[in-house]
């Protein structure tokens, strides 16, 4: 039989777990929030190790911001010190997704510990996917600059897919009129795309919505593709519609590679094609939904 002093002590603990956890949810939200401006605002350079599957690479990466227009560098490193010729526009840090308020509905989000990478001191932001439908996404953010230092996706098996981490990074001082103002707090959804009348999702994971219908330019003068983006705030999927004879998106993509996926299918004798760091799992679950309506 616990005694007063201890029921007391018990209601007390109860009381602050129940006002921390929402509060550190709101710290990492906001933490992420200004990290996904850092990429963009910040003028910084510095050499990062990324890792995908099997696949080690080097990278020496500078990003400016000069009149409100970005310019970045992404150079892949040979195994030597010398950098390569060819830059490697696929990879960016500055394409990060905004966080959107519809993330919180499929993630929680949680602060860990921290962390030195590069030198410097980052506090660890998960996003906790609340499904099997999305991984894990691991974030190490400086707090001062708001400048990510490192980042992992990871499996439900534990298993990181896919992970980046400065060993060098500069930070290059600049003016106040110079760089945008830090937000603090996650920017408005995009409004949802409005659905197509000729294809048509019966259902989508939870938390993914539509937000863009595009026209991709065909290859070798074929009939264009449709590229339809599904977003769930964090993380999005692509889906390729290429009509009946034209050249399929697998030829230009390759196979599966880390954490980004790739499922195919064939509807009406159109081939689709989904592509988006999320479990294939949850490609084939949107592919199955696809419907083409005549």
């Amino acid at each position: 039989m616990p005694t007063i002093k201890h029921s007391v002590s018990l209601a007390v603990l109860v009381a602050v777990l129940a006002w921390s956890a929402p509060s550190m949810a709101n710290e990492a939200g906001d933490l992420l929030a200004k990290m996904r401006n850092a990429v963009h605002a910040l003028n910084y350079s510095g050499t990062l190790v990324y890792s995908q599957g099997n696949e080690l690479s080097n990278y020496q990466i500078s990003h400016t911001l000069e009149n409100g227009t970005e310019k970045e560098s992404v150079v892949r490193l040979a195994q030597g010190t010398e950098a390569g010729d060819e830059n490697v526009e696929s990879f960016s840090l500055a394409k990060l997704q905004q966080v959107q308020p519809q993330a919180e509905d499929v993630y929680t989000l949680d602060l860990g510990g921290q962390e030195f990478v590069a030198n410097r001191n980052c506090q660890i932001v998960v996003a906790r996917p609340r499904d099997g439908m999305r991984y894990l996404q691991r974030y190490c953010i400086e707090p001062d600059s708001g400048m990510l230092l490192k980042y992992s996706l990871v499996d439900r098996s534990h298993r990181s897919v896919e992970q980046l981490m400065f060993t060098a990074l500069d930070i290059v001082a600049t003016t106040s009129d110079a760089v945008p103002p830090i937000q603090q707090a996650p920017v408005a959804a995009p409004a949802a795309a409005m659905p197509s009348k000729d294809w048509i999702f019966t259902s989508l994971p939870v938390g993914f919505q539509q937000v863009q219908d595009l026209q991709q330019d065909g290859v070798n003068g074929k009939a264009p593709v449709r590229q339809i983006i599904l977003s769930d705030g964090m993380t999005s999927v692509s889906v390729f519609i290429a009509p009946p004879g034209a050249l399929g998106m697998l030829d230009s993509m390759g196979l599966s590679s880390g954490a980004m996926n790739i499922y195919a299918s064939e509807v009406d004798q159109y081939q689709i094609t989904l592509v988006g760091e999320v479990p294939v799992a949850t490609l084939k679950s949107i592919s199955d939904a696809l419907q083409h309506v005549h």
